[in-house]
């Protein structure tokens, strides 16, 4: 025996809450960063998304809206993206300085090996503001659904931030004249 050692020591245990946090870990089972499911309201801070956007840029929300008002809309199928580029058109016409609304499109449900398809052709149709404003996410699917509510994948889920980041507005339902008019009024009180 070597002097101030033990030989018989016992193991070390590991108490149960680490043990628990690292068996969920190594099953993959840990929410992300964003920490909850709860869905998003009006009034809530839009948790942080960040990303590369289809034109090679790195971009955080809601940091990079940060002081100025600002267009999220996610997107989970090829409807739901013709649906976001609805928004996308009247928000751009009407609110120039607002610029393109951020787009997130949501494809973690896709096959690997369609992915890149998918992101080469949305980028065929985007202006390059548009594609410095996309980011293709293809992690925490599930979460954001539940954070925003989702219902159908044929629609987008668009919101209104403040320039504090906070939700000021959200979408109820696809792109109509009537839904847009709703946007547009709160849009006009924050960005005359």
């Amino acid at each position: 025996m070597i002097a101030g050692r033990h030989e018989n020591r016992a193991p070390r245990r590991i108490p149960p809450h680490l043990f628990l946090i690292a068996l969920l870990l190594a099953a993959g089972l840990v929410l992300p960063a964003t920490g909850q499911t709860t869905p998003l309201h009006v009034g809530d801070d839009l948790p942080q998304i960040s990303g590369q956007t289809l034109s090679g840029k790195q971009l955080t929300l809601p940091a990079d809206a940060a002081g100025k008002p600002g267009v999220v809309s996610f997107s989970f199928s090829k409807a739901g993206g013709k649906d976001s580029g609805l928004w996308s058109d009247h928000v751009e016409k009407d609110f120039p300085a607002v610029g393109h609304p951020y787009t997130l499109m949501m494809i973690e449900a896709a096959p690997k090996f369609v992915r890149g398809m998918i992101i080469s052709g949305s980028k065929k149709g985007m202006s390059p503001a548009a594609q410095d404003r996309c980011i293709a996410m293809e992690k925490d699917e599930d979460i954001w659904k539940q954070r925003i509510g989702f219902i159908k994948d044929d629609r987008a889920y668009v919101f209104l931030l403040g320039p504090d980041g906070r939700i000021r507005w959200r979408s109820s339902g696809a792109f109509t004249d009537a839904e847009y008019a709703a946007l547009k009024k709160e849009l006009s009180q924050m960005h005359p």
